[in-house]
């Protein structure tokens, strides 16, 4: 036996956890019998239907069939990157296997470069869920009307151009929200124009009321950027901690970005912003 298979099993399903894909951690099985069980313990799945150009048919039953053998008495994060001819019927199956497999952090992202036509997400997911979080890319993934009542950990993804317009729609839909986290991630098939801010009607509920704390990354100090980040600072009665990030190394860039924030009006008394 080799010295990493005499590991014991929580180390070896927390180096599985770090595979990149469900699929990597599936084919560990095939290196001894010592591995064979060990994939369906794994607490951290992630499954990518552009993975090594996997058909979508072959990949939709690779999901289905590991999740129904998976184990584990909770699965911590379960993360789909779906795209292409991914349906509404395949994300209504697995988001009630996540439900039954007692799914932590559910992460839902979507390209919307690579399909026609945005799945629409059942109502299972805002109405019966527990706690998520869910990263989403595509604006039109919900239907309108829809409530999020039970969502309170959200992250969006800020690099396409509509991210703003749905930052704004999944605030207006989710009063029970006490975090959100926006972040770049990666940049989508060429340049994107940027958004254009334009002050809501009415603040949301969860701004006002159970907002807590906001994180981004990668913040860049444009216009739209600032203008969000002074809106939420303005009406969040709750906010307690505000960290924004940046990837410049620009020294004088990044210690004006930190001037610009520091000026900006809080609602909140207790409010601590921070600046990476």
């Amino acid at each position: 036996m080799d010295s990493i298979s005499e590991l014991p099993d929580a180390l070896l399903l927390k180096i599985l956890s770090l595979l990149p894909t469900a699929r990597d951690v599936v084919a560990t099985m095939v290196l001894s019998k010592r591995w064979q069980p060990l994939w369906m313990m794994v607490p951290r799945l992630v499954y990518d239907d552009s993975y090594q150009n996997l058909e979508y048919g072959r990949f939709s039953w690779f999901v289905d069939k590991s999740l129904f053998l998976h184990e584990a008495p909770v699965i911590e994060t379960l993360h789909f990157r779906l795209g292409k001819t991914c349906g509404s019927g395949d994300i209504r199956v697995w988001i009630r296997a996540a439900d039954k497999c007692s799914v932590r952090r559910l992460i839902l992202e979507f390209d919307s470069s690579s399909s026609a036509s945005p799945a629409i997400l059942p109502r299972s997911l805002y109405t019966g869920c527990r706690v998520f979080a869910i990263l989403y890319t595509l604006q039109d993934a919900y239907p309108d009307g829809s409530i999020f009542c039970c969502l309170v950990f959200l992250t969006i993804g800020t690099w396409e151009s509509e991210w703003l317009n749905l930052l704004m729609c999944v605030l207006k839909d989710s009063p029970n929200l006490r975090a959100l986290k926006l972040e770049q991630g990666h940049s989508g098939p060429g340049p994107q124009p940027r958004p254009c801010w334009s002050e809501p009607s009415s603040i949301p509920e969860c701004v006002i009321s159970s907002l807590q704390t906001l994180e981004w990354t990668e913040y860049e100090g444009a216009e739209e950027e600032k203008e969000v980040v002074a809106f939420i600072l303005r009406n969040g009665s709750c906010l307690k901690k505000v960290t924004i990030s940046s990837k410049s190394t620009d020294r004088d860039k990044k210690l004006e970005m930190v001037k610009e924030l520091a000026f900006l009006s809080r609602r909140s008394p207790t409010c601590h912003l921070t600046f990476e």
